[in-house]
């Protein structure tokens, strides 16, 4: 019995010497660093930022010392509001453990490693063959990517995306979710007739239009630029504010953290807006930076059909060689058939009209005739209108947008009558159209004015009247004959 508390007494000891054996390091013990949720496409970089001596899990006590190629990073005044260095070489967190300042602090380190004078370099790379192994669970459908066999030690990760995915220790394996996922951007225009922001709206040409891009962001933020692209139809006029969503508020950016670029230099866009170092590296994950412009509906827009499509994208990441999705907007604008016809459906020609946009009084809509010398558009702010001439009895006028228009008849045909009141008619997502079939036109299409002709009325003067005269003169005239007849032979036979 005595011998056999012997042996467990010394299983117990042995026991608890494989358990310090495990958490206590090792000189030869290597590590490894999985990364959850990597992107294609995306490249990994891995740097020692501090050498792991020993660590103890059960006590959490971790040894470490400056590796020899950071010493002058951690000199700076910068990394000593993080890190203090004994003179032995010892480095100790002295910082508060929140995530922004954790990972302000690995923006400092990495804007250091970047900077080719400092010659620092990474210890591995996805770049390089086999150093990156990446593997997606089945089950969970997630990407991961590890680097193998590192020394044990206190490890900056970085991406070409521009966001780095964090700081980690090996003891020895270590496993973190990469932070840099991509930023998103969400296009939208303002329709003004309920002042609402969607994918698409409609106007007038020569009205400008507002727009606001919305971009999603990921900690990590590098690089951003933004790009947009406006169709023929539409003419950019400028960026009117940018504001920068936090989890405090809205806040205006001033204009010394971007600048405008017209027009844009990469991929033929409109314009971009490129965003300074300072405002990405305040940037967190959920945090949104929206752009709002404005640009004008133009003479070349289409009209109805596809519209007038406006794009954006964002670049950003490592020389600003990642791309976000594109989103789009469109914007539409339409136009209608003025019909001249009389009762009878006949075209007629000679009439003029003006549009308004009341049914008494109210404000004049201008339009001015295109260089076709038929077509009629929507005028802009500093054109003066003119009236709308009728010729073989229809006229295209384009460029509305959707709303409830009078139109009043300035000049009248002859012989008809003039209309008593303006006549109504309401644009709604669609061309008012008029149809011809095999020449004779349909009612019911465009936008049909009636004037009603009047007949010949009774008057004096006419053909009977002319006849009776005529034939009384003559009458009378025999009678007078007759007479001076009579009194001749009257005097003879006297």
């Amino acid at each position: 019995m005595k011998n056999m508390k012997k042996v467990i007494s010394f299983m117990l000891v042995l026991l608890m010497a494989l358990s310090m054996s495990a958490t206590v390091f090792a000189a030869d013990e290597t590590g490894s660093i999985t990364i959850n949720g990597v992107s294609e496409g995306n490249t990994y970089t891995i740097y020692k930022l501090l050498d792991l001596e020993s660590y103890d899990t059960d006590t959490g006590a971790y040894s470490y010392k400056v590796n020899s190629a950071w010493t002058g990073f951690f000199a700076t005044d910068e990394a000593k509001a993080y890190f203090t260095v004994d003179e032995q070489g010892y480095a100790t967190w002295k910082a508060t453990e929140d995530d922004d300042t954790v990972a302000a602090f690995a923006k400092l380190a990495l804007a250091y490693a970047k900077v080719e004078a400092n010659e620092i370099a990474p210890v591995k790379s996805s770049k390089n063959d086999g150093e990156f192994v990446i593997t997606t669970d089945q089950e969970t459908e997630i990407t991961s990517g590890k680097f193998s066999g590192l020394e044990l030690g206190y490890y900056l990760i970085d991406s070409t995306m521009g966001a780095l995915c964090g700081l980690t220790t090996t003891n020895p394996d270590a496993s973190i979710n990469a932070k840099n996922g991509s930023p998103t951007v969400v296009k939208q225009v303002k329709e003004d007739l309920g002042e609402t922001w969607g994918e698409k709206n409609t106007a007038d040409i020569g009205q400008t239009v507002e727009f606001r891009t919305i971009i999603k962001v990921h900690a990590g933020a590098e690089n951003y630029i933004l790009h947009d692209t406006m169709s023929a139809g539409l003419t950019f006029l400028q960026v009117s504010k940018i504001e920068h969503v936090t989890s405090t508020g809205t806040h205006t950016t001033p204009t010394t953290d971007y600048n405008v670029e017209v027009p844009g230099s990469k991929d033929g866009c409109t314009f971009e807006v490129v965003f300074s170092n300072e405002l990405c590296e305040k940037l967190a994950t959920n945090d949104e930076i929206i752009v709002y412009y404005e640009a004008m509906v133009n003479r070349n827009a289409v009209i109805a059909g596809e519209g007038n499509p406006n794009e954006a994208k964002l670049n950003y990441g490592e020389n600003s060689s990642h791309e976000s999705n594109t989103d789009e907007t469109t914007t539409y604008t339409f136009a209608f058939d003025l019909v001249k016809t009389d009762s009878q459906n006949k075209l007629i020609d000679g009439a003029e009209f003006k549009i308004y946009d009341a049914e008494k009084g109210g404000n004049e809509v201008a339009v001015v005739l295109m260089d076709d010398g038929v077509t009629y558009r929507r005028a802009k702010a500093d054109e003066e209108g003119v009236s709308i001439v009728v010729k073989d009895g229809k006229v295209r006028v384009v460029g509305f947008d959707n709303g409830i228009y009078y139109l009043e008849e300035t000049v009248t045909p002859n012989g008809y009558n003039q209309l008593a009141a303006r006549q109504k008619f309401t644009i709604s997502d669609k061309n008012l159209d008029a149809i011809f079939n095999d020449g004779v036109f349909s009612t019911g299409s465009g936008v049909h004015v009636v004037n009603k002709s009047g007949t010949m009325l009774p008057e004096t003067g006419g053909t009977g009247t002319v006849m009776f005269i005529t034939f009384g003169m003559l009458v009378t005239l025999a009678a007078g004959v007759l007479l001076v007849t009579k009194r001749r032979m009257s005097m003879i036979d006297d």
